[in-house]
C-alpha cells in the first residue's frame, strides 16, 4: 500500500522539515504546496531531508484564509497525486501536523482498515455559532479573497452586511443541497478522491465565494452517498482554545501531551513547539 501525503504549508520551516523527515518512507510520497505569498523558496531544503520518498512540488498559488482558494489548492494536490499513482490513501496535512506514531504503525493501521475514509462529519462547527455557520455558505462573500482573509477590517463588516442583505431578499445558495461540515484534514481512499475530482464543477458552483468552505465542501458533496457508510474519525488531534471572542485557534502541545503517542485514535497532532517536537520524536521511536 502506497500513501500520498498532501501538504499545504505557508512556508518551508523547521517544523515542515521535521514532518517530512519523520514520514520519509519507500511507501510514502509527498505532494507539497507552498503558498505563493512565501516568495522564493529553496526546494532543496526539503529534498535534503528525504532519503526514500519521492517529492513533488505542485504549482503554487496564493491561499487566503477562509476563501475558495484553499479548496482549489486541495483539488490541485489531489489531482496531481492521483494522476501520478493510484495510492491506497491520500492524507491532507498542514505544515504543522506532526505524526505521533512510527511509519510502521501508520502503515499497519491503514492496512488493517483498508476501505475506510477518515474524515470528520459533525455538528461541531454548527453548534459553535449557528447563524455564523449558515452565513458561510448561503450567501455570496465577494470580498473575502481580495480584501479580508483572516483580518477583521472594514471590508469584513461590509461583506457580512452584504450577506445579511442577500438573506433578507431571499438569496440562499444551499436550498437544494445537504450541507455537512467537519475538519478540513483527512485520510481518504482513491475511490473517494476520484469521486471528488469528478464533481469539481459542482464544488465550484456551490462553494465559490463562500466563507471557510474548506470545512464544508467534501462533507457536503458526499452527503446522502454510499461514502457516508465508510467514514471514521479523522485521526488528527487538535485542542482548540479561544484567544479572543472570534479567534478559536489550536494551542501548542507540550510534553504533557505525551499520551497521544499511545492513543490509537490519533496518528497526527497539531501543533508543536520546537522543544516538544524533539521530545515527541524521541518518545515515538522508543
Amino acid at each position: 500500500m502506497r500513501h500520498a501525503f498532501l501538504i499545504m504549508a505557508g512556508k518551508i520551516d523547521e517544523t515542515l522539515l521535521e514532518i517530512i523527515h519523520q514520514l520519509d518512507s519507500r511507501q510514502h510520497d509527498f505532494f507539497i504546496h507552498i503558498d505563493l505569498k512565501a516568495g522564493l523558496i529553496d526546494e532543496q531544503r526539503i529534498e535534503e531531508v528525504v532519503n526514500f520518498s519521492s517529492v513533488v512540488f505542485i504549482d503554487r498559488m496564493k491561499g487566503t484564509w477562509g476563501e475558495f482558494s484553499l479548496v482549489k489548492i486541495e483539488l490541485r494536490l489531489l489531482r496531481t497525486a492521483s494522476t501520478k499513482h493510484e495510492y491506497a490513501y491520500y492524507h491532507l496535512l498542514s505544515g504543522q501536523d506532526f505524526p505521533v506514531k512510527t511509519n510502521q504503525r501508520i502503515d499497519d493501521f491503514f492496512a488493517q482498515n483498508k476501505g475506510k475514509n477518515f474524515l470528520e462529519v459533525s455538528n461541531r462547527l454548527k453548534n459553535q455559532n449557528p447563524d455564523r455557520y449558515r452565513l458561510r455558505y448561503q450567501q455570496y462573500h465577494f470580498l473575502q479573497d481580495r480584501f479580508i482573509g483572516k483580518k477583521r477590517n472594514i471590508f469584513k463588516y461590509i461583506d457580512f452586511f452584504s450577506c445579511y442583505v442577500q438573506r433578507y431578499i431571499g438569496i440562499n445558495r444551499a436550498r437544494k443541497i445537504t450541507v455537512q461540515s467537519g475538519s478540513q484534514w483527512f485520510s481518504i481512499t482513491d475511490d473517494l478522491v476520484q469521486y471528488i475530482l469528478s464533481h469539481e464543477s459542482w464544488i465550484t458552483k456551490h462553494f465559490n465565494y463562500t466563507y471557510c468552505c474548506d470545512e464544508l465542501f467534501i462533507q457536503s458533496l458526499i452527503a446522502n452517498t454510499q461514502f457516508m457508510n465508510t467514514l471514521s474519525e479523522n485521526l488528527r488531534y487538535v485542542d482548540f482554545i479561544w484567544k479572543s471572542k472570534h479567534n478559536l485557534t489550536p494551542r501548542y502541545l507540550t510534553v504533557d501531551d505525551v499520551s497521544l503517542i499511545e492513543n490509537p485514535k490519533y496518528l497526527f497532532a497539531k501543533k508543536f513547539t520546537a522543544n516538544s517536537v524533539e521530545f515527541f520524536k524521541r518518545r515515538i521511536q522508543e
